[in-house]
């Protein structure tokens, strides 16, 4: 398999913490914020409902705030350096993709040296996030749609993607890939997943490799 691109989730997968969750302490609104995701997570959110809500709690939150949560505990999982430095060694694209806001992201990319990022999009005003809302997004599986057109804008087909995420909102990337890995799985996404590694990332690193030099039919399932 020819690998030119690695979709790559973010909280979860990337952090060992749900990041938003730490923002929207910063206003009071941690406990309404988790009580959301978990819902989504369970199912019994779906859309985008209840994302642009935890995103709306942050509300006048600027950016240099959001800065020195992260500039004070990156919380990043460990290998997540090591895999970007993998890939890029090898030449392979990451695409951050998240539910997470883009001024979030974009400080990870930085730091890890990503490619692009895709994420939700705030109003931002002299540094403040404004807000959001549902028409901000490309649609409910703008993860999907938003990376797909990164790829299609770089002539990568998808049979030279790889996805890793962690929770059933990952289906999508998933299937959006010719091969997917997921790490510490939330219930439901292992049986999306072709190979399930836990705690480090850069347990991702042998199997990308074991894709690299094997015939499909030379691939083994692999669990770490």
């Amino acid at each position: 398999m020819v690998i030119k691109a690695l979709i790559l989730d973010f909280d979860g997968t990337i952090v060992r913490e749900d990041i938003s969750d730490l923002l929207c302490d910063l206003v009071g609104k941690r406990a309404e914020s988790e009580v959301l995701n978990r819902d989504f997570q369970q199912g019994k959110l779906t859309g985008l409902q209840g994302l642009v809500r935890r995103i709306n709690f942050l509300k006048g939150l600027s950016v240099d705030q959001i800065r020195e949560v992260v500039a004070k505990e990156d919380y990043l999982r460990d290998g997540a350096i090591e895999l970007l430095k993998f890939l890029k060694t090898h030449g392979i694209i990451c695409i951050i993709a998240s539910g997470s806001i883009v001024p979030l992201l974009e400080l990870y990319r930085e730091k890890l040296g990503a490619n692009y990022v895709v994420g939700s999009k705030p109003l931002v005003e002299n540094g403040f996030i404004m807000g959001i809302s549902e028409a901000d997004y490309s649609g409910p599986d703008f993860k999907v749609r938003d990376s797909a057109v990164i790829l299609d804008r770089l002539a990568i087909p998808h049979s030279s993607v790889v996805a890793i995420g962690d929770s059933l909102a990952d289906r999508g990337i998933f299937e959006l890939s010719a091969k997917s890995i997921a790490i510490n799985p939330k219930p439901g996404i292992e049986q999306y997943a072709d190979y399930i590694i836990h705690d480090d990332l850069s347990k991702a690193i042998p199997i990308l490799e074991s894709l690299m030099e094997a015939a499909p039919s030379q691939m083994p399932p692999h669990t770490a």
